[in-house]
């Protein structure tokens, strides 16, 4: 999994940051089209998961791509490079620093956790059938999960060996609450708050799937419209991988006027 961190010039939280948010899925679509348009149409003709997902932190000026797919990671780096700023139409900001990180399935694993603490920083929420479900559902959020994990190539998990092991989770705290999101065109309704369950009651093999699955999801984002900026998710027992930028062997690091 790739992450790119980009820290922004403003830290002014904006009323319409859901506006800009969508707006901010078609600036990443128009910087890839310009530097690789046969990368763009291929991105543009995938009708299953969307391949990345963002995050933008207002408050801490911090803008975040996250992807398994390193050829849009490269791509976005090399057109950004060439502006080192964001145009979302009615806000725009430069870009101060850029820095790529690489996560592997590894360095995940060695930091294995039989707790698993979600907080969900954004609004969730899971589309089924023509129906929203803003519910965190164990079963929805690990599908989810999957379906992240099996983009990086890793096909060695199935959901018919993932969907016994839920019915043996234990929630140990649960506290979320609704948040209607308004994108200008039409709204979403999603949950945000914290979900804490254990997996200690399975055996060490299943507990490391299901905490690979729990690491892409909360790395992507779980359920409906990731690349818009719901589902972003903290993996709180993977905090130091996310939050404290340990991992330097594989990061690059791009800053304005270097």
């Amino acid at each position: 999994m790739y992450s790119l961190r980009l820290n922004i010039s403003s830290t002014d939280v904006p009323k319409d940051q859901w506006v800009l948010s969508r707006r901010f899925h078609a600036f990443i679509f128009h910087s890839i089209q310009r530097q690789d348009p046969q990368l763009s149409e291929w991105l543009h003709s995938r009708k299953e998961r969307q391949l990345f997902g963002t995050y933008l932190s207002f408050k801490t000026g911090d803008f975040f791509v996250r992807t398994p797919i390193k050829e849009i990671v490269q791509c976005l780096q090399q057109s950004l490079l060439s502006q080192m700023s964001i145009d979302l139409k009615s806000w725009s900001t430069r870009i101060q620093r850029m820095t790529c990180e690489r996560i592997t399935s590894e360095e995940l694993l060695s930091k294995v956790s039989s707790k698993i603490t979600f907080d969900f920083l954004t609004p969730t929420t899971f589309y089924q059938w023509g129906n929203y479900f803003p519910m965190p559902d164990l079963q929805r959020l690990f599908s989810s999960g999957l379906k992240s994990f099996q983009l990086t190539d890793n096909q060695g998990i199935g959901w018919q060996e993932i969907e016994p092991l839920i019915k043996e989770l234990r929630v140990e705290n649960l506290s979320v609450s609704t948040e209607r999101v308004d994108f200008g065109s039409f709204k979403v309704i999603g949950f945000r708050g914290t979900l804490a369950f254990t997996t200690k009651f399975l055996s060490l093999e299943d507990q490391r799937r299901l905490w690979l699955l729990a690491s892409y999801g909360s790395m992507i984002g779980f359920g409906y419209k990731t690349a818009w900026g719901l589902g972003q998710t903290k993996l709180r027992e993977l905090s130091t991988i996310r939050d404290d930028q340990t991992l330097d062997t594989n990061k690059k690091a791009f800053t304005k006027g270097g």
